[in-house]
């Protein structure tokens, strides 16, 4: 990676997934997004997502974005890393939002600058498996315009997002050969077979690529997210032009148009994306750590009374108990 082509990160923190209520207030938590919740691994999902590429991006490099209802959260879990930038979305308008804003902060910086893109609320208990994937395709971005990373699959899950490999391009980078989305249960055990893997939502591109591809999707945000850095425009009105238009998952919608999209697997990172409290239990590899989370939930009952999550989690005690 040439110095005039720097790293950069962009983190999504503004998804406002409460599917771990239960177990956020079982642990004696406030109701939260799950990167905010502070369940297992050492802080929050987003305080991992930040520790995990701090060897590759410094934080004067990485912006996170953030819905403006958590931003005094997001700014309290940061605080570690003053150099970071903290944009806030006023509105709820969708994915495209989240990622345009961020983005348009770096390429109105550096259009050259290579940039990741990563969500903020994914567990991984071996990260140097990700970082590694991360570091070799911010070194391939000659051989591909965007390369995502992508893991192997556990349990053939029809609700996740798959990568079909391609021709490979040079050492660990494959292109793409398919995106698939919503798939039925036997169409994810037909892809598991045939090697695709999940689509972890990370990827690394060049900033101008992404812009391009995002304008062309959605050219009035863009044009006034494209304003609102050149100060020209605001937040607010930035924020409104988003929500005249339909809601878009950006992040998908560009990569079904992109051209030149590659691929590189993360070799046993043990990713997961936390989607229930059985899944998340299911993910602890380290039967220390299963037990100190079951152990924090007990305690927590105890102290206020509550037994209701008990009948959740007979599966989880023989899981704790075997180990």
């Amino acid at each position: 990676m040439s110095q005039c082509e720097p790293l950069n990160a962009i983190i999504l923190a503004g998804g406002e997934d409460h599917r771990l209520k239960s177990l956020s207030e079982a642990l004696g938590g406030a109701d939260l997004p799950k990167q905010f919740a502070l369940i297992a691994g050492g802080g929050s999902l987003l305080q991992q997502t930040v520790t995990r590429y701090a060897g590759l991006v410094p934080p004067e490099r990485i912006v996170v974005v953030v819905a403006a209802a958590y931003q005094a959260v997001a700014r309290a879990q940061l605080r570690m890393w003053p150099g970071i930038e903290i944009i806030t979305r006023p509105a709820e308008c969708g994915a495209g939002l989240d990622l345009l804003l961020p983005l348009g902060r770096v390429f109105s910086r550096s259009p050259e600058a290579r940039v990741l893109v990563t969500p903020a609320d994914h567990y991984v208990p071996r990260p140097e498996a990700l970082v590694d994937a991360v570091a070799a395709a911010s070194h391939a971005l000659d051989a591909a315009a965007v390369i995502l990373v992508g893991v192997a699959g556990g349990r053939q899950m029809s609700n996740r997002a798959w990568i079909v490999p391609g021709q490979p391009l040079g050492g660990r980078i494959r292109s793409v050969a398919e995106l698939a989305e919503r798939v039925s249960p036997l169409q994810a055990a037909e892809l598991a077979a045939a090697g695709a893997l999940w689509n972890t939502s990370t990827l690394v591109a060049r900033a101008e690529h992404l812009w391009y591809l995002a304008a062309r999707q959605l050219p009035m945000q863009a044009e006034a997210v494209a304003s609102l850095w050149a100060g020209k425009g605001s937040l607010a009105n930035a924020a409104a032009t988003a929500c005249l238009m339909p809601a878009a998952e950006l992040n998908g919608a560009l990569l079904r148009g992109a051209k030149n999209l590659a691929m590189i697997e993360a070799h046993g990172s043990g990713w997961a994306d936390w989607t229930s409290t059985e899944h998340v239990m299911d993910s602890i590899e380290d039967p220390g750590e299963l037990e100190l989370l079951l152990s924090r939930i007990l305690l927590q009952q105890r102290a206020t009374g509550r037994t209701e999550l008990r009948p959740r989690v007979p599966p989880i005690s023989r899981h704790a108990s075997a180990a």
